[in-house]
């Protein structure tokens, strides 16, 4: 059964998320200017507030937890855009690039190759979390400023 707060508290573990990544050094410890933690931060913040967007709509826990929509930013945003979430193109595309690395756990296990800069996902992302908050606390945020 699906807690009827879930949807709540999926934005309230969004909003910490990116708090956290907004507090870590935006470079690694030993200089390099890829700090995985943050950038684990932000994807896991993004997933967690199309969820939240998801389950106040009347998605099940169940359902965001299905294999093909674990961890699937892209598929994410497709089902909440479709349930009438209103953030931009540009920042729907954004975000996006980042389902991808996402899926394959590359900020928890990098492996090389190509990635993002993730400062440049920092304001698609906070038109995000804004328009999510807006559509489940009306606009109400918790103890992060976005």
């Amino acid at each position: 059964m699906t807690s009827p707060v879930a949807d709540l508290q999926h934005l309230e573990l969004a909003e910490e998320f990116y708090k956290a990544f907004r507090d870590l050094p935006q470079n690694g410890p030993s200089g390099v200017p890829v700090n995985w933690p943050r950038y684990f931060a932000l994807c896991h913040a993004i997933e967690l507030a199309l969820k939240a967007f998801l389950l106040a709509h009347g998605w099940s826990d169940q359902q965001t937890r299905d294999f093909k929509f674990r961890h699937n930013i892209s598929k994410l945003m497709t089902e909440a855009i479709a349930l009438g979430l209103n953030i931009s193109p540009t920042a729907r595309s954004e975000i996006d690039l980042l389902s991808e690395a996402h899926k394959k756990y590359l900020p928890r296990y990098p492996q090389g190759g190509a990635v993002f800069t993730i400062e440049q996902f920092e304001q698609p992302f906070v038109e995000l979390l804004t328009a999510v908050a807006l559509a489940i606390r009306g606009g109400t945020r918790l103890w992060v400023n976005y």
